[in-house]
């Protein structure tokens, strides 16, 4: 009984153990889609986090993005929406769009933070989707508020 219990404790403690190895790992599972700002000619690929688990995780504990990636999340109601950096390694912008596939917010150049207290960034508006790229890539991109975006070749997000 004690080893079967050892054995549950240690595999409860794996992700915490690996510093977030395990959601790297697990996140290529992740649904891939493809974000286009037809205004600016800004094309991307994304990983979607559409799971509350996958929004908690967002980019946290990665060394690395590439600078044609990013992560688009997708929330369950059109609100205004938080975001912090909290173990988050790289610096980044974000971009809140709202449902009807408008950029209604945008916050540039987020530092990471390590150490708690960690600031809360919110969106301007309302939004329903959240995409986070690599520090500099909106301003480099020309992407800007009031901007359409569209997903996957046309398709609106659901």
């Amino acid at each position: 009984m004690k080893k079967k219990r050892l054995i549950y404790t240690i595999l409860a403690l794996v992700p915490f153990l690996t510093g977030g190895a395990f959601f790297e790992q697990s996140s290529s599972k992740a649904k891939q889609g493809e974000v286009f700002f037809p205004e600016a000619g800004l094309r991307l690929l994304v990983e979607i986090a559409e799971t509350e688990r996958q929004r908690v995780q967002g980019l946290m504990h990665r060394p690395f993005l590439a600078s044609d990636k990013g992560m688009m999340f997708i929330f369950t109601q059109d609100a205004v929406q938080k975001v912090w950096m909290k173990n988050t390694l790289i610096a980044l912008d974000i971009v809140f769009i709202s449902a009807e596939n408008e950029v209604v917010s945008i916050i540039q150049d987020l530092k990471p933070c390590l150490h708690m207290p960690c600031p809360v960034y919110s969106s301007n508006k309302k939004a329903k989707y959240m995409l986070e790229v690599n520090a500099g890539t909106i301003e480099k991109g020309g992407v800007f508020v009031g901007q359409t975006f569209i997903i996957d070749g046309g398709n609106k997000v659901k």
